[in-house]
């Protein structure tokens, strides 16, 4: 069983840990990702084959990927942390018991498309 969470864009810049905003900026910014996240995440559950699968998952196995409009280098590591309050989305809608280590097993790539292509963050939940 798998279900996929497609977020146009990529996390805030505002919401990485390198961003130097006020920290009224970065916790708007990353209250508005989360909301966004948490609908979409809703949304992809509810056309699921079965939604009352994907209730409170417990050891599931979530994927990342995050695609980039250009060939620019950026950190990874950046993006994951800025992707925090996305994860926590997915525990506020009840997709995910905990996003803690002993709960649920994630994994994060970057990939640059062939061409260019609008910025898309797209989450694998599996069981």
């Amino acid at each position: 069983m798998t279900l996929r969470i497609e977020i146009p864009g990529l996390p805030p810049a505002e919401c990485s840990p390198n961003a130097r905003v006020h920290w009224a900026v970065k916790a708007k910014a990353a209250r508005q990702y989360g909301t966004d996240v948490f609908y979409l995440a809703v949304d992809a559950r509810n056309r699921s084959e079965n939604p009352a699968e994907w209730q409170n998952l417990d050891n599931a196995r979530v994927s990342v990927t995050f695609m980039m409009p250009d060939n620019r280098r950026r950190d990874l590591d950046n993006l994951i942390a800025s992707f925090k309050s996305g994860l926590d989305a997915l525990v506020r809608c009840g997709i995910l018991l905990d996003d803690s280590a002993g709960h649920v097993t994630l994994s994060y790539s970057a990939t640059q498309p062939f061409d260019a292509v609008t910025p898309v963050t797209t989450v694998w939940v599996c069981v």
